[in-house]
């Protein structure tokens, strides 16, 4: 929410509270002059009610309603009902000032937590519905839409760490599409299931690293291709967050074919004819893919063609000899 919609938001609740000071200072005044439609109402058992009557002694203009568990509402009635402004304190400490209709919360309103947690926004038979801005007593912040009291629809979440997700949310669960921003730089930006990374989505790592492809379960799963900052590719599939199937693997200037398992290469193929003899029947829609060129490649994953990627991939090599199995996927 922007501080312009947050300063709007501010000055509704404002004249809430502006016009319930009138209308109390309006009560005070007419009850020193007459007793008309002043009157204590104690026909619920175990509620208090002093304020207006129509003539039919149904509750209407301002009024004070007490509760049986000590919760009590100020604000305007009619019909018999809380209908307009009204300010309701719970026993507990929490406390709402905002619109009502027929006794529900229905409308702009202000839902503070006893425990520091604040709703500024709408709706719609006492549950949160439309528009809204919840902010926690950690700083975690969400503003974004809701539906039957539950953030659902499009949302940005702020966690106190600075780590940020916007899009789509169902049910209070991040699901949909959107993107997640890590404090340490890294990026998600694709699908979702059940606050989980599922379906087709882009990773990118602070340091350049990138995988675009399928996930599972927060994990790849599935066909993708992952690139790392030393002009190294690996296309082919996963299962469960590491390299298992078949694939193909640019190095510099050498592309090779091969299996891997759980992370690890098991063989290479002596030609592309034998890795295409075993790609399964029901993979061969990234049959094309697996022909890409290494530009072909940069290209789809929008990646700097214009580095010298040879160099850069000579200078990895001389730094990093030491590594026992270079063709193996980076710890995410």
């Amino acid at each position: 929410m922007s501080p312009i919609e947050k300063i709007t938001l501010k000055n509704q609740v404002n004249k809430i509270i502006t016009a319930y000071k009138k209308y109390k200072n309006k009560n005070t005044t007419m009850s020193q002059h007459t007793n008309e439609n002043i009157t204590t109402d104690i026909a619920v058992p175990g509620t208090e009610y002093i304020g207006g009557k129509d003539a039919k002694g149904n509750k209407q203009g301002f009024g004070i309603q007490k509760m049986r568990d000590g919760s009590r509402f100020r604000g305007m009635f009619s019909n018999d009902k809380a209908n307009g402004w009204g300010i309701y304190e719970h026993k507990d400490g929490d406390m709402y000032q905002g619109e009502y209709q027929n006794d529900r919360t229905s409308g702009y309103g202000e839902y503070s937590h006893g425990n520091g947690a604040i709703y500024y926004g709408y709706w719609i038979d006492d549950l949160q519905f439309g528009i809204g801005y919840e902010l926690w007593s950690d700083s975690s912040k969400y503003s974004g839409e809701y539906n039957n009291g539950k953030k659902d629809g499009i949302g940005t979440y702020i966690w106190q760490d600075e780590t940020m997700y916007r899009g789509e949310w169902k049910s209070n669960n991040i699901q949909g599409f959107g993107i997640y921003n890590y404090v340490d730089g890294r990026q998600y930006s694709g699908e979702w299931k059940n606050n989980q990374m599922h379906g087709y989505g882009e990773f990118i790592w602070a340091e350049g690293k990138k995988y675009i492809g399928y996930y599972k379960n927060d994990k790849k799963d599935g066909f993708g291709i992952y690139y790392w900052p030393s002009n190294r590719f690996f296309v082919g599939f996963w299962k469960e967050g590491k390299q298992n199937g078949v694939g193909k693997y640019i190095k510099g200037e050498a592309v090779k074919y091969g299996v891997w398992k759980e992370g690890k290469r098991e063989k290479w193929f002596d030609n592309e004819d034998e890795f295409a003899n075993c790609l399964d029947p029901r993979d061969e829609k990234y049959a094309t893919i697996f022909q890409w060129s290494r530009s072909q490649l940069k290209k789809y994953m929008e990646l700097d063609s214009n580095e010298d990627e040879n160099d850069n991939y000579n200078e990895y090599k001389s730094s990093k000899r030491k590594k026992k199995d270079d063709d193996d996927e980076d710890d995410d």
